[in-house]
């Protein structure tokens, strides 16, 4: 469990400093780059605080990484309302720092309406019970200290295969793992959503980078835009299967997918996620 004093929670809370004007902070830890599933994370929570209508969840987000976020500094979020229609709720939101956009997120909320409905079915994958934990820092990340990783007590990850590459089953490199919070978290949608798209960011550019450990070290990671869709509620402090894989990686870019999966099998969300993928650029070199 968490220690006294370090709450998943807290990763979530923002400061309202006017109507549609946040503040919050990025936990500590390494030295140089903020965690982007957090900033992805704050970005959702302030949006959803100025959605007043009654019924409307998060239905989907699509975020942009600008710039790296500093950890050591409060990050302000900007909130725009280009619409709110009969059934949809349309949020635009700037992460800025230190005068400098590094995130940029359209989120759409929703209202639950009836309709048809089918799923992929969950993939096979034996009981969390049955595995055991791993560290959050990549081990085939080329510098695991460039990005602020949580605190590990605050995050239960438990591959299928532990091993570092993704499984190449029928032509595709898939990963397998479930994931939770540790701590309880309040029942609220909107704190559950955020929280989810807090961990939906943990392992995409593992995912993307798994079928070449061999060059990681070469290479230069990071996370382009990261696109979210929820399906069903979920709760982040209950085990999720999170099933990745990665259909291509080509011109310095690689791409990851996700399902996320309730532990009854309900699909509960979609991720996508674009990363630089590119061989290390001498200094004077330009981007």
């Amino acid at each position: 469990m968490p220690a006294a004093g370090d709450s998943f929670l807290d990763r979530l809370t923002l400061d309202r400093v006017d109507r549609d004007i946040f503040t919050g902070t990025c936990h500590s830890g390494a030295p140089l780059r903020a965690y982007g599933g957090q900033i992805a994370a704050q970005s959702l929570m302030a949006a959803g605080t100025t959605v007043d209508a009654p019924g409307r969840t998060v239905h989907s987000l699509h975020g942009y990484f600008l710039r790296p976020g500093q950890t050591k500094d409060t990050i302000t979020y900007l909130v725009d309302r280009p619409r709110d229609g009969g059934s949809f709720s349309t949020r635009f939101v700037r992460a800025v720092q230190h005068g400098e956009t590094i995130f940029m997120m359209t989120a759409s909320f929703a209202v639950l309406d009836p309709g048809p409905e089918h799923q992929f079915a969950q993939p096979p994958a034996p009981p969390p019970e049955g595995l055991t934990s791993t560290p959050l820092v990549l081990t085939i990340q080329s510098d695991p200290q460039s990005m602020d990783y949580p605190a590990e007590s605050l995050i239960d990850l438990r591959p299928v295969n532990p091993a570092d590459a993704a499984t190449l089953r029928d032509g595709r490199y898939e990963w397998l793992a479930w994931i939770r919070a540790t701590e309880q978290l309040p029942d609220d949608p909107l704190v559950q959503a955020c929280a989810l798209a807090y961990l939906s960011d943990l392992t995409m550019v593992r995912t993307a980078i798994s079928p070449h450990p061999q060059e990681a070290g070469a290479l230069q990671l990071a996370s382009i835009d990261h696109a979210m869709w929820f399906h069903a509620s979920a709760r982040a402090d209950d085990w999720l299967l999170f099933a990745q894989d990665t259909p291509v990686a080509r011109a310095g870019h690689g791409l990851a997918r996700g399902l996320i999966f309730s532990p009854v099998g309900t699909l509960v969300a979609s991720v996508v996620q674009e990363s630089l993928m590119r061989t290390r650029r001498a200094v004077s070199e330009p981007g």
